[in-house]
């Protein structure tokens, strides 16, 4: 039986290993960025958001990082989702791969099918590392293909070749079941009680966002809890209510931060909402105006 140390020593390793497999593969694409659009993007906003925040110098610093890291990241991944085929392909027919590009990064190699290119080959950083431990051969050969054809050596004129995308960065349960939704802009984390015969007799939670603020919804009793500040953790009752972070004066408003807690984490089951902003689904709007003048004005618009 595994004491609660060697657990703790076991998820640290894991987590230091998807680390390091992250950065493995990361580094090759860092030497040659300007290889794929798509990571020569992505390179110029972390690099720009780097250099503008070297060292966060306390955690409001920190809040305002991440929030502009995953929203630029999540922000450009959706347009060059609704320029590639095959992205958008990945990324709304597998949940798994949905986990790895909002999250740590999705390797893909691709081919051609009647012109068309397609995915091969797809692994989130979770199963790179399962290939690192199980089929290390496998696992030198990828890295070794892939610095081929970053460097050269390989040629990729056809548009067969492999792509990284690092992730949005976000944070999600590794057992989460990712919806895509057209209909809402921000996300929505339901969590579940497991046990119970019926949807009515279980523990559930609706983590809704809205602009400064969470909406929560909560049936039954939960081990849920909400961080006022590091010394003060109060749990949250059953109910509908609103945690805000808004103010009066919009001159004031700023990047920041709510602070939950969730205990006993494996009785639950987590599903996740979207939003889904891909210009793809976008309607430009074409209005022409004309006016008693005979001068003729227009109207064109459209936004996610």
């Amino acid at each position: 039986m595994l004491t609660k140390e060697l657990k703790t020593s076991a998820v640290k390793k894991e987590l230091d290993l998807r680390e390091f497999v992250r950065n493995e593969v990361k580094s090759l694409f860092d030497m040659k960025p300007n290889n794929d659009p798509l990571y020569q993007v992505y390179d110029t906003i972390d690099k720009a958001i780097s250099a503008k925040f070297k060292i966060p110098d306390n955690k409001e610093d920190t809040t305002k990082i991440d929030i502009l890291r995953i929203v630029e990241f999540f922000n450009t991944f959706h347009f060059f989702e609704s320029i590639n085929d095959f992205i958008r392909d990945a990324y709304v027919n597998y949940n798994h791969l949905r986990h790895g590009f909002l999250t740590n990064g999705v390797l893909l190699r691709t081919e051609k099918v009647e012109d068309e290119l397609k995915v091969k080959n797809g692994y989130t950083i979770q199963e790179l590392v399962k290939l690192h431990i199980e089929k290390p051969e496998m696992y030198k050969n990828i890295l070794n293909e892939i610095k081929g054809e970053l460097e050269g050596f390989i040629v990729t004129d056809s548009g067969e070749k492999w792509y990284f995308w690092p992730g949005c960065e976000m944070k999600i349960p590794a057992r989460t079941n990712i919806v895509l939704d057209t209909s809402i802009s921000k996300s929505k984390f339901v969590i579940t009680e497991k046990t119970g015969d019926t949807n009515h007799n279980k523990s559930q939670i609706v983590i809704e966002e809205k602009p400064y603020q969470l909406e929560l919804s909560i049936l039954k009793d939960t081990d849920f809890f909400y961080k006022k500040t590091d010394n003060d953790k109060q749990k949250l009752n059953p109910g509908f209510f609103n945690i805000n972070k808004s103010s009066e004066n919009y001159a004031n408003l700023d990047f920041s931060e709510i602070e939950l807690e969730l205990q006993k984490g494996e009785k639950y089951d987590y599903t996740l909402y979207i939003p889904y902003v891909s210009p793809r689904l976008d309607v430009k709007t074409n209005m022409k105006i004309f006016n008693s003048d005979e001068t003729v004005e227009e109207f064109i618009a459209t936004c996610s």
